[in-house]
């Protein structure tokens, strides 16, 4: 099986988005559509981890370099629920930050990690409902994306590629270069700090 490979990635986020999105629109057709619920685990002072819980299974990724805004992240666990108690005790809690919570059994379902994170003030657990368009535009994969962070609603768009001039040059092409690069757990943790508005991402207006 062929190991996946890191991915350069551009986020944006805002209230409005209508200029990148009209011109992505006009550079390609959808090629996907698709909804999902997934529960994301972020942990105060760490940015450099993407972890996520989606159609049951874990899936961490870790920013490896950032390169003129451009972050690479690598895939690095995949894996599906019963998760061991060695991944969890002895890899994924203490990149977040809490080596010493103990895990004494496998985790078998979603509600069961929940529980195991609950009351740790370091650690927050979202809800994610994303309605996302996909776009495959000159080795790149975009998409213009409508997400619900615990309900707070919020618009981004991406570029990704593994190729780090192809992500530079659709960047430019969609105007892209006066707007602030904000992952998955930076946007996540931003909102939960800011339950009771919509927060801006730099988004260069």
């Amino acid at each position: 099986m062929t190991e996946p490979q890191p991915r350069f990635e551009f986020r944006v986020w805002g209230q409005n988005l209508s200029g990148p999105t009209r011109r992505l629109r006009e550079l390609a057709e959808p090629a996907a559509m698709m909804a999902s619920d997934e529960v994301y685990v972020v942990a105060e002072g760490c940015d450099d981890t993407n972890t996520k819980i989606r159609h049951e299974v874990l899936d961490v990724k870790v920013l490896q370099r950032v390169v003129d805004r451009r972050e690479q992240w690598q895939p690095w666990i995949k894996a599906e629920f019963p998760i061991p108690a060695l991944l969890l005790g002895q890899q994924l809690l203490p990149r977040l930050g809490v080596p010493d919570l103990r895990v004494e059994r496998d985790i078998d379902a979603v509600p069961a990690l929940i529980e195991l994170l609950r009351g740790r003030s370091q650690i927050g657990v979202a809800r994610v409902c994303k309605q996302r368009t996909k776009y495959m535009i000159a080795g790149c994969l975009a998409e213009i994306s409508i997400v619900a962070i615990d309900g707070h609603r919020l618009l981004t768009t991406a570029i990704e590629s593994t190729d780090l001039a192809a992500v530079c040059e659709l960047r430019g092409r969609l105007h892209l270069e006066q707007y602030e690069n904000v992952s998955y757990p930076r946007a996540i943790k931003l909102t939960m700090h800011h339950a009771s508005n919509e927060p801006e991402f730099g988004n260069g207006h």
